[in-house]
């Protein structure tokens, strides 16, 4: 869990800003580049100059975090002319080859989520593609046809591990990693997310993180806590504590299904949104909430042979939930990327939890040993 945590609350360094970096002559065009934008993730900035007459773009794209010691990364940049996101981009990528060290820049076309960065051919034409590294930062340089000579362009940049070998490995599916995607004005250097968290579906994500942490992360632990103590601690509650429990329980399952639906939305055809882990987890809590959920239809009587175990089931499978449910809400945190202050409500929410549990728990043990004593 402090694992979750920590790279939950993990932030990328930053670069030096567009507008105070200085070329060296290697890399630098004779007129210079009219204009630059820091991009909003990965601490990456875009340096380009447009000429509608010729049709190009020259661009420099520069990305940090690989100085000396730094693990071994392939970065790249792209333009997608003909949707937003990834598939169908044209990109540009080098990395520094950890055989002999040398830079490699190449284009290659991506044509499927499954993509391997080969090298091959774009839509469009690429002169003077090269790369250097300058102190930590890889600075790609070249120059594009721009398609259609359009004047907003939709842009893709990523980064991911380089194997001991050279070869292009999968970058991260959660984080800034899945933010990394927008439109660029050429004439007014505007800039707008095309993906991510702030993009397409943003709404559906939003909504689907309340929901889930409102189902698994308040209502269902709040449930569990209201059947484990409060029967005990106030004897005249009984049977209050059960119809709140069941009340917890139903509301948090209502809402967490509609969370889980909302889940498979997002996911279902849309690599930017997926995670393979989050995405069973969540399908896995689904069916153990239903299962708790058949515990009023199931349930046997108290005087029942058979109610003791199956009391031992459902506390079993009520704590799983909390667990896995924790789990998945850390996961999601991590893959949503939100602002650090919902991060930390989660996190202070959570602590309360497990601090009241220990509280109420210790209230219980010592009145049990009060009435041991008294008889």
């Amino acid at each position: 869990m402090l694992l979750l945590i920590t790279t939950t609350l993990r932030s990328n360094a930053q670069s030096i800003p567009c507008t105070k970096y200085k070329f060296a002559a290697t890399l630098n065009k004779p007129n210079g580049y009219k204009n630059c934008i820091d991009l909003p993730v990965l601490s990456s900035a875009l340096h380009y100059s447009y000429n509608p007459s010729l049709e190009t773009l020259d661009i420099a794209y520069r990305h940090p975090g690989m100085g000396p010691g730094a693990s071994s990364k392939w970065v790249a940049w792209a333009l997608n002319p003909t949707a937003k996101g990834m598939v169908g981009s044209q990109s540009l990528v080098a990395y520094r080859s950890p055989k002999d060290g040398s830079i490699v820049a190449y284009t290659s076309p991506i044509t499927s989520y499954a993509t391997t960065l080969a090298k091959g051919d774009l839509s469009f034409n690429v002169t003077g593609l090269k790369a250097e590294i300058v102190n930590d930062e890889i600075v790609m340089v070249a120059t594009i046809k721009v398609p259609n000579n359009g004047t907003v362009l939709n842009q893709v940049w990523q980064e991911g591990p380089l194997s001991a070998d050279g070869t292009i490995q999968q970058h991260p599916l959660s984080g800034p990693n899945v933010r990394s995607m927008a439109s660029l004005n050429l004439l007014s250097g505007a800039l707008a997310p095309t993906g991510g968290a702030s993009g397409l579906g943003s709404s559906w994500k939003y909504a689907h993180g309340v929901m889930n942490v409102v189902s698994w992360g308040i209502l269902m632990p709040l449930g569990v806590m209201i059947a484990r103590h409060m029967k005990a601690i106030i004897p005249s509650a009984d049977p209050t504590w059960f119809y709140l429990h069941v009340g917890c329980q139903l509301t948090a399952y209502i809402v967490g299904v509609a969370g889980w639906a909302t889940g498979l939305k997002i996911s279902n055809g849309t690599h930017e949104f997926f995670h393979l882990s989050h995405r069973w987890i969540g399908i896995i809590l689904f069916c153990m909430a239903t299962l708790q959920v058949s515990a009023l239809l199931i349930r046997p009587h108290k005087e029942h042979r058979y109610r003791n175990y199956w009391n031992k089931y459902h506390h079993t499978i009520g704590y799983l939930i909390l667990a896995l449910s924790t789990v998945n809400i850390l996961q999601g945190l991590k893959l949503l990327d939100p602002a650090l202050g919902w991060k930390i409500a989660y996190l202070g929410l959570l602590l309360v939890y497990v601090l009241s549990d220990f509280v109420l728990e210790y209230i219980v043990n010592k009145r049990n040993k009060s009435d041991f004593a008294d008889k």
